[in-house]
Formats: structure tokens, sequence, C-alpha cells
């Protein structure tokens, strides 16, 4: 009983210290930033590293370029994409996220150059998309407006 017991403890070490290696030095890993933990993508970190830099012009070119290349392939309508297979519905889903976020990420930009004809047609885009930041685009919006 004893025998088994130790073979089983040291297999279970062995597994152990092997899932653990191949977290820690799986591509994956590179997602976690200092704060938080990103989406399995560096353009957040890009974007904001150049915001805090006061390269607001290159992270709005950034910005602009990562939409263009990520909305590319996206058909025009969500509604077609529940004829696509599952992965790429997934791809598709991920990169609307993608794409939303980066709007939103231009929208803070364009707002914080104070270049507000550009943010108003930004905004007038952007209430139309259901999500996490329509409630702060229409009070924007609102703002602009009313000025």
């Amino acid at each position: 009983m004893y025998k088994d017991l130790k073979y089983f403890v040291g297999g279970s070490s062995v597994v152990i210290l092997a899932l653990v290696g191949v977290m820690f030095f799986s591509p994956l890993s590179s997602q976690f930033t200092d704060d938080s933990v990103s989406r399995g993508s560096s353009w957040i970190i890009d974007v904001d590293e150049l915001i805090n830099e006061n390269q607001e012009e290159q992270a709005l070119r950034l910005v602009d370029s990562l939409i263009e290349v990520k909305s590319q392939n996206l058909p025009r309508f969500a509604y077609f994409d529940r004829f696509l297979s599952e992965d790429e519905r997934m791809d598709v889903a991920n990169a609307r996220a993608d794409v939303y976020e980066l709007q939103w990420k231009r929208i803070e930009i364009l707002n914080a150059t104070n270049q507000k004809d550009v943010l108003r047609d930004a905004l007038e885009d952007y209430v139309d998309v259901i999500g996490y930041n329509q409630g702060a685009a229409e009070a924007l919006l609102k703002q602009i407006n009313s000025k």
C-alpha cells in the first residue's frame, strides 16, 4: 500500500509540474498585465502606452488602422453571423467586440484632443450600437450638441 501511494504521489507531482510548466511558458501567459487581464491582444496595451506618452495622434492612427483591419472580413450585418461555422462565429464575435472597444477608445482619444466635429460623427455612429458604453456615448453626444 505504501508503495502504491508513493507512485500515486510521484506521478501526480510530475503531472502538476508539467501543467504548471505549460501554463508558464505558454504564449497565452502574456495576456496578463500589471493591473488586469487583457483579452489576449496587445493592442490595448500599445494604445494606452501611446496615450500615456501624450502621443494621441499616433494612438488615433493606430486605433483607426486596427479598426480597419479587424472589420475587414466581418459580414456587413451581424445577422449573417449565424450562417458561419462555430469557429468562424466565435472569431467574428471576438473581432466585433474588439472593433467596438476600439471605436470607444477612438472616441476617448478624440475627446481628449478636442476634435469635436469628428467626435460628434463618431458618437452619432456609436450610439446606434448596443453595448457597455452606449449610455456614456449618449451623454457625451448630448453634452457636445448642447454647446
